[in-house]
């Protein structure tokens, strides 16, 4: 791919690291000025904005979980002191465990659209390719 512009490397690498947000910015912008977007940004904005819906609805059960299985009595300590340890504690740069990760994961992300490569995670890429023909 190394016909890849740099305007559309940029746009990804912001689309990552916003989480999503940026894509949807530069959609709507697109669709307004009739701008044509390549299949290489079409890839890595969507892929953004599913990996940030994706991410959201993990929390959410995450903490669903959380709630229902700390009342039960020895279960909940366990699960308390690990709810603790990997989202309340930092260890690393002072991130969290789970913070360390999720920005690991969307630095590699953003390094591999700089370098004008789509970036795969197993099966959110998968389900952009199919979708959206990325």
């Amino acid at each position: 791919m190394g016909g890849v512009s740099i305007t559309d490397r940029i746009v990804s690498v912001l689309a990552y690291y916003t989480c999503g947000i940026f894509s949807i910015i530069w959609i709507v912008f697109a669709n307004i000025t009739n701008k044509r977007i390549t299949p290489f940004l079409t890839f890595n904005l969507y892929q953004a904005i599913f990996l940030s819906v994706a991410l959201a609805v993990v929390s959410l059960i995450y903490s669903f979980a959380i709630n229902i299985l700390v009342v039960i009595p020895f279960v909940g300590n366990m699960v308390k002191s690990f709810d603790i340890f990997f989202n309340q504690t930092p260890m690393l740069f002072g991130f969290t465990i789970t913070a360390f990760i999720i920005t690991f994961i969307l630095t590699y992300l953003a390094v591999l659209s700089l370098f004008g490569k789509r970036p795969y995670l197993p099966v959110i890429s998968d389900i952009i390719n199919t979708n959206f023909r990325g």
